[in-house]
């Protein structure tokens, strides 16, 4: 009896192995195949200047400009804000200038899920030129005081530095509509014995216990998915489908981060239950640094 039991265990191994190697393979295909560039970043806790790419802390704003605000009329927070001389290499993406991200203070942090692309409570600002005799004290004198007793939201805890990486090539990932479709075609024909309409069928070949869910994911681009352009990542589903589908880039997505143990473990940007935010923009707009039609989107687990 234990003699079958281990015979079967092999087998089991042996079958799960193939079908694992399969996968990565098929996987590694398509992203040579279907590959996007995009440009990265960590963070790091500290204020930065008010030219400086960070997430929190205090933006730039141009002399003339007052402080953005929601349409109850109070003031909005700097979520991010981007020097995008550090975006060279990263196609139709400005190479200049300053590009912000600004979102509301209440309870859904500014988004509005049936209406993503109403800047309503959330902005989108880009400056394409910058003028260096701003100071912060000139714009945190903008700054609209917050009413009395209100409780104020934001994903992020602390101001951050954001520090840009050099552009990389990002592999389609699973949760791009076309991914499965795409490795279904190339699964099919190799395994016409155990069709599948996508990666969670082939998971579905392998008994709980030996299953490898790491198989189809880019080696290397693992959490958290700090980046501008490439393809998203999503706690949830990917939003656009039948709402917004021309919204086309990865204009810029903040994932929910925290510092190592060593360095006290504490949350730096947390979206609800660890979730992410993400904006989208069409790339003929991005194009022409139009701005006006951005959808801005969070979920978490």
């Amino acid at each position: 009896m234990a003699d079958k039991m281990l015979e079967n265990n092999e087998r089991a191994r042996g079958e799960a192995r193939e079908v694992y190697d399969l996968a990565r393979k098929i996987t590694a295909e398509l992203h040579a195949e279907h590959h996007r560039t995009t440009v990265r970043f960590t963070l790091e806790p500290g204020e930065p200047g008010i030219f400086e790419s960070k997430a929190a802390g205090t933006p730039y704003l141009p002399h003339d400009m007052p402080w953005p605000l929601d349409s109850k009329g109070q003031g909005l927070t700097l979520l991010a804000q981007v020097d995008c001389a550090g975006l060279g290499g990263l196609p139709d993406f400005p190479q200049s200038g300053l590009l912000q991200f600004f979102s509301g203070l209440d309870d859904l942090f500014g988004a509005e899920f049936d209406h993503m692309t109403e800047q309503k409570d959330f902005r989108v600002l880009y400056h394409e030129t910058v003028d260096r005799s701003v100071t912060a004290e000139e714009v945190e004198a903008k700054r609209p005081p917050r009413p009395e007793g209100s409780e104020d939201y934001s994903p992020v805890f602390q101001p951050c530095r954001i520090l840009l990486k050099a552009p990389a090539e990002q592999g389609i990932t699973e949760q791009d509509p076309r991914f499965n479709p795409l490795f279904a075609d190339k699964w099919n024909p190799l395994r016409p014995d155990a069709p599948v309409k996508g990666t969670w069928d082939v998971h579905k070949l392998v008994p709980d216990r030996l299953r490898d869910y790491d198989a189809t994911e880019q080696p290397g681009w693992d959490g958290p998915n700090h980046q501008l352009g490439g393809y998203p990542f999503f706690t949830q589903s990917d939003p656009r489908p039948g709402v917004c589908e021309d919204l086309d880039v990865l204009l810029f997505q903040l994932d929910s981060d925290m510092l190592p143990r060593e360095q006290g473990g504490r949350d730096l940007v947390l979206w609800g239950d660890c979730g992410v935010g993400n904006f989208f923009i069409n790339r003929e707009a991005l194009k022409r640094r139009d701005f006006s039609r951005v959808a801005y989107n969070w979920d978490c687990c």
